[in-house]
């Protein structure tokens, strides 16, 4: 794990460095640290330990040449993840011993004294992991989440985490808003999640509400003069849980006076930039993208669409009001709409693979999918027959292509669509996990029409 912080600010009266910061400038020096035995080797004449604490690993070496037996003997013994402190001599690992892989390769600890603060019995789930080994199931770690949250892999995480609290917060105080504190223990309102209650001892039969969110209490403040503030907020609904949304869950909260839209989208577009930037991403531009919510349905079906690969929607109402097909003369009639998508390539899936699709659809609420393809130059597919040379000069598939649709209301072709197009782009392989397209979907609708 990397970290920016000097090995001095970390140093204590029991420790002089931490094990992942040291480097072949240390060469010579000698050292104290302390930490958690990560894994162990014993080669017989030799023991080796990688030490581990939150700026990483740093190997250490005991051998009979500086290291007391009782030392040796003890490094021997200690199992992973006891509690460690020690002292020794940092050396250059010679040339063929060297580790790329650690942060320390270049050096070693040759250990003089060892003591064993805090002995480990065999622990319930690996922290060390090797490559390809597999990962304990999630219920195991989440009932031993203090081995789980050792994993560098976490721990970064949450470093990470920390560094961009930081970066928001200095973002907006450069920008003039203040972190202000909002109550906890506060008064139900009505939001869009059920309250956690808490019951009052002072006044039985009584409640207090834990917070959906600070909403009523940042007006307040753009009530008493303070035009921009924010809060790194921690917040609380009583709600299934989801994908994206747990029982509570921390949000960075902002309200200010005096602003329009403009004014809020550029703040964000900062703010977002420099977390980002913190994070090691420079290709974040100084501008999202911005659609409104009309065109991001009507183009992609859902109100979040992923702009990394194409396969747009598109209305086909009139080219099949052309056509004697009874399943989309039936929808027009009822004043529906025929939407699609063109797939280059799909048209090599099996049978199969389209009926897969077509379940997808079907669990968005459409009654079916219907589908054309084109292979060498011949259509094929329910609607085949049914084409006029006009309707296939305007469909303009070239060979390999597979168009698929779905003829009925906005409300269930938009879901339908977006679950089949996510679903192409995967078989597909159109989806670049290493490109990032930014956008803001703008002018959502305050109301919608219920059927």
């Amino acid at each position: 794990m990397s970290s920016s912080i000097p090995s001095s600010v970390l140093a204590t009266s029991m420790r002089t460095d931490t094990c992942g910061l040291l480097r072949r400038s240390d060469v010579g020096r000698t050292v104290r640290l302390g930490g958690w035995v990560h894994r162990s080797r014993d080669l017989g004449g030799l023991v080796f330990i990688d030490l581990r604490d939150r700026t990483g690993l740093v190997q250490l070496a005991f051998g009979p040449a500086w290291s007391a037996a009782e030392v040796q003997a003890l490094a021997a013994a200690v199992g992973v993840e006891s509690v460690v402190v020690c002292a020794g001599e940092v050396v250059a690992r010679e040339a063929d011993r060297v580790n790329p892989d650690m942060g320390t390769g270049e050096v070693e600890v040759r250990v003089h004294s060892l003591q064993v603060v805090g002995p480990a019995v065999t622990p319930a789930l690996p922290v060390a992991r090797g490559r390809g080994d597999k990962m304990p199931a999630e219920e195991l770690r989440l009932r031993h989440r203090y081995l789980d949250l050792r994993r560098p892999e976490l721990q970064d995480n949450l470093v990470l985490r920390h560094r961009l609290l930081q970066v928001s917060r200095r973002y907006l105080s450069d920008h003039g808003y203040l972190e202000l504190e909002t109550p906890i223990l506060t008064k139900p309102t009505p939001e869009g999640a059920r309250d956690y209650l808490v019951p009052s001892r002072v006044h039985p039969g009584e409640f207090y509400a834990l917070p959906q969110s600070p909403q009523i209490y940042k007006q307040l403040f753009m009530c008493c003069g303070f035009d921009r503030y924010f809060q790194i907020a921690r917040c609380f609904r009583d709600e299934d849980l989801r994908a994206d949304r747990q029982p509570e869950f921390t949000q960075i909260d902002i309200e200010a006076s005096f602003i329009g839209r403009e004014d809020i989208l550029t703040l964000a577009e900062g703010l977002i930039g420099a977390m980002w930037r913190e994070a090691g991403h420079d290709d974040v531009p100084p501008q999202f993208e911005r659609m409104s919510y009309a065109e991001a349905m009507e183009s992609y079906g859902c109100d979040r669409p992923d702009l990394r690969y194409g396969l747009e929607l598109h209305d086909y109402s009139a080219l099949f009001a052309t056509l004697d097909f009874a399943v989309t003369t039936t929808a027009l009639a009822n004043g529906y709409r025929v939407r699609g998508l063109v797939v280059p390539g799909g048209a090599a899936w099996s049978r199969k693979q389209v009926d897969e699709l077509e379940a997808l659809a079907k669990g968005a609420g459409a009654g079916g999918l219907l589908r054309l393809r084109r292979a060498e130059g011949a259509y094929d597919g329910p609607l085949a027959k049914f084409l006029t040379d006009h309707a296939k000069q305007a469909l303009a598939l070239t060979d390999g292509d597979l168009a698929l649709f779905v003829a009925a209301p906005d409300r269930i072709s938009s879901p339908a669509l977006d679950r089949v197009r996510q679903e192409c782009a995967r078989r597909l392989d159109l989806v670049d996990d290493q490109a990032r397209r930014f956008l803001w979907v703008l002018d959502f609708p305050m109301f919608e029409q219920d059927p």
